[in-house]
């Protein structure tokens, strides 16, 4: 059986394997982080409009709206939540890749395989953290109210914890039967934690997550010597703003997707040897 650094450190050289499909998935993050830029340029300026019309009245504040801003925001966040599901059912590939034991990396074809298996990848994702969320929220409520009552948002994170924990096994578990609700069981993903070991297991997540903050922080320090050249062309923020993000849609998101969910794959098979 695998030690706690293999799976993380195989892990780390899968992405390099095809460096155009690293880069292939880069663009579609690069297409959302776009996205995502020209929403909150959107969003800035339907804010400037509501703040400088005068009155407290809403339904007039929102009359003033100009529609194609909305109709924009619209359609690009249509097509960022389509986008997104496209590389949720890629990581769906990754980790069937990893169970399988396959040292390339999947394709970019069947769009309508990599749609549903990506809304199915979304939905138990969403599903697992939905508990969490809503405690979340009560506590930042109570909070509010009861100044100083840290106790539900402390309850929500270990929730959290716990929560996605599970997650990771749920999504191999389903992945490795091709079945949504496969998901859902919880004893069968409980059983194959146990099998591999609780504190193996944590332990090889825990240890993804220290490379990544790692990796993250040598990123940060590179990305801040580039915002130093780039600050020294032009003190546009927008612009600074858009060139970063396509460097990390491009380059990081990318190489991170598939690293963490090779790890998941990985983790699954050491759990059913």
């Amino acid at each position: 059986m695998a030690g706690i650094t293999d799976c993380v450190s195989e892990g780390l050289k899968y992405p390099f394997k095809d460096i155009k499909k690293i880069l292939s998935l880069g663009i579609l993050f690069t297409i959302i982080n776009v996205i995502a830029f020209a929403i909150l340029e959107k969003t800035i300026n339907i804010v400037r409009i509501i703040s400088h019309t005068d009155g407290n009245n809403i339904a007039l504040k929102i009359s003033q709206l100009p529609s194609t801003d909305i109709y924009i925001i619209a359609g690009l966040a249509i097509i960022s939540f389509i986008v997104v599901l496209i590389i949720n059912g890629y990581q769906y590939r990754v980790i069937n890749f990893a169970i399988g034991r396959k040292t390339e990396l999947p394709e970019f074809n069947k769009i309508s395989n990599l749609l549903v298996n990506g809304l199915k990848y979304f939905l138990v994702s969403l599903i697992y953290n939905i508990i969490p969320i809503i405690v979340m929220i009560a506590g930042f409520e109570l909070q509010s109210i009861q100044n100083g009552d840290y106790i539900i948002s402390i309850i929500s994170m270990i929730l959290f914890i716990i929560c996605n924990l599970l997650l990771i096994m749920a999504l191999a578990n389903m992945v490795d039967n091709d079945k949504f609700t496969k998901a859902f069981d919880l004893k069968e993903i409980s059983d194959k934690i146990s099998a591999l070991g609780w504190v193996k297991y944590i332990g090889i997540i825990l240890f993804a997550i220290i490379v990544y903050c790692i990796i993250m922080l040598a990123l940060g320090i590179v990305l801040m010597f580039i915002t130093m050249f780039i600050v020294m062309t032009t003190n546009q923020v927008m612009i600074i703003m858009a060139i970063l993000s396509v460097i990390g849609g491009l380059f990081i998101n990318s190489y991170i997707c598939i690293f963490f969910n090779r790890v998941y794959g990985s983790v699954y098979n050491e759990a059913i040897k």
